[in-house]
């Protein structure tokens, strides 16, 4: 896996500077316990349970890299950790883990003193991935593995980073989530992570987005609806649109058109003294994969699959805007923020109570699609008589 080369390699570099500086001997290298992940759940006797997934590599002809998890409780994030040096044994080093998965209850709760650790700790890193567990717990994403044994953290890394190409969940660091609590009109969102079953077994299934009101979880919306929060926060880098097609004898069938590039302007007016948002997005896709006889390839088939796949579109972002307006009343696209930057006198007006003006706001929306030369360079095929 990428990643896995990425941190042998960085580790390579990291245990050479140390040892050629004179700093570190070979012992000392050999207390470090590298910290891959860790998921953060509701303890049962103290407030957290914390579980580390550490990373193991054997050494011999083919070097393989494995993982453990410990876990273990403590009345704050530090009291946790400390605790589990003394479990462990060893030194943890942090500037290798790649996410943190947060389960619904400490979601639902707050998580500001979650978020306030990754950010304070020296050894951490803020472009550390933020998960949402939507099984029971954190612990359980992190202890499952697949046929290969693979680091369970690296392996969503690699989701994550990929996922962007394919527009089923936001692309969210520490970082990133801090300064979303700190904006004022800008809601505050996370990926979203579950169990799928595999060949028979349990695997990491990154899909959605979790929702917040400041700090505490609200809900979720699944990966379709992510796509269309993605294009409105012009985020979109990749994927496809699935336009569902009634053929000839009243049979439908799916067009499907990959996304190759995607562009959205968010612009405020003022209309009668009220504020309204205008949304125009223009997406460049070829036709990936055509289920229907009907000819798409030609200009005339051509435009009129544009006009279906633009209404489509249209609906699908209109859609999620209303509800999120109606059921969770949480800026997330980042309309406030447009507001304050580009009509800052009205933003003076109405921030103090955005909450109730954002789920009331009017929003246009504009969609244009292009479809470019298609993979199917030939006409669709036809059973004969």
């Amino acid at each position: 896996m990428r990643t896995i080369r990425i941190i042998l390699i960085s580790m390579f570099f990291f245990l050479n500077s140390f040892l050629a500086a004179g700093c570190w001997n070979y012992r000392e290298i050999d207390q470090l316990a590298v910290v891959a992940g860790v998921a953060i759940d509701k303890g049962k006797n103290e407030k957290f349970t914390i579980t580390v997934e550490i990373v193991e590599t054997t050494s011999g002809k083919e070097q393989q890299t494995k993982s453990k998890t410990v876990t273990i409780e403590g009345k704050t994030i530090f009291d946790a950790v400390r605790h589990e040096i003394s479990l462990i044994g060893k030194r943890i080093y942090w500037s290798h883990a790649k996410v943190v998965i947060i389960s619904k209850e400490i979601a639902r709760d707050g998580i500001l003193e979650v978020i306030d650790w990754f950010n304070r700790d020296a050894e951490t890193r803020s472009d550390i991935h933020i998960l949402v567990s939507k099984e029971k717990s954190a612990r359980e994403i992190l202890n499952a593995k697949g046929p290969t044994e693979e680091v369970t953290s690296f392996l969503l890394d690699d989701v994550i980073t990929n996922e962007r190409s394919v527009s089923n969940a936001p692309h969210i660091e520490v970082w990133r989530f801090t300064n979303s609590l700190a904006a004022k009109g800008v809601g505050t969102i996370a990926g979203a992570v579950d169990l799928k079953e595999e060949n028979g077994q349990s695997r990491p299934h990154i899909m959605g987005t979790a929702i917040f009101k400041d700090d505490r979880l609200m809900g979720f919306i699944d990966g379709d609806e992510t796509k269309y929060m993605l294009f409105i926060q012009d985020e979109v880098k990749g994927g496809v649109l699935v336009e569902e097609i009634n053929s000839n004898g009243g049979k439908v069938s799916a067009v499907t058109l990959e996304i190759f590039k995607s562009h959205t302007k968010v612009n405020p007016a003022i209309n009668d003294g009220k504020v309204e948002m205008k949304i125009e997005v223009e997406v460049s896709t070829a036709i990936d994969e055509l289920g229907s006889t009907i000819n798409f390839i030609e200009d005339e088939g051509r435009m009129a699959l544009e006009e279906m796949a633009e209404k489509s579109l249209k609906k699908n972002i209109e859609g999620i805007i209303k509800k999120v307006q109606t059921e969770y009343g949480v800026d997330i696209f980042g309309f406030g923020t447009k507001l304050k930057e580009e009509k800052n006198k009205e933003w003076k007006t109405i921030s103090g109570d955005w909450e109730e003006n954002f789920k009331q706001l009017k929003v246009n929306v504009e969609t244009k699609i292009n479809i470019k030369n298609s993979a199917m360079l030939s006409k669709p095929l036809e059973i004969g008589d």
